[in-house]
């Protein structure tokens, strides 16, 4: 019997070295020429790359979905910002006439206007000419032309009233 080969001792030529792992007694070999190939086919690769790729992609446009939304948030805010100092600077000018002025200022183009208020005889009849002040800001934003417009009043003295009335 020293010639014949038992099934295990075949199953273990059939193996590369040290790849044959025994479970319940039962050698199963891990790869070699014989047996299954371990690793990833060129299919599988190509899927796993294609799915990488897509994945990538998404969250790639969900970032910079976010940047152009605080972006244009940031713009907003700084329009905002820009109005409501114009409207201040307008209700406690001293010198205050209607009119129109315009400007720009970091890529913020404004415009500020101060109108009457009211019909003719209203105005007549008041004590005080109340004008409408309004601050218009326009900038350049993701989607298209922006724009954000603030409005007060303000009780401006009729002309030829003295002061101490």
């Amino acid at each position: 019997m020293m010639g014949s080969i038992t099934k295990a001792q075949r199953d273990a030529r059939r193996c590369f070295a040290g790849r044959l792992r025994v479970r319940r007694r039962k050698p199963v070999c891990l790869g070699g020429p014989a047996g299954p190939q371990s690793g990833f086919t060129l299919i599988e690769v190509l899927v796993a790359l294609t799915i990488l790729s897509i994945s990538i992609g998404v969250l790639l446009a969900v970032f910079l979905q976010g940047l152009d939304r605080a972006r244009e948030s940031s713009n907003e805010a700084a329009a905002r910002v820009l109005a409501q100092s114009l409207v201040a600077q307008a209700k406690v000018g001293t010198n205050l006439s209607f009119g129109t002025s315009v400007g720009k200022i970091n890529g913020l183009a404004w415009r500020t206007q101060v109108l009457p208020y009211g019909s003719a005889v209203d105005r007549a009849a008041w004590q005080s000419n109340p004008a409408q002040i309004t601050a218009t800001v326009s900038w350049r934003g993701e989607r298209g032309q922006r724009s954000l417009s603030l409005s007060a009043l303000r009780l401006l003295p009729k002309p030829g009233a003295s002061d101490n009335q």
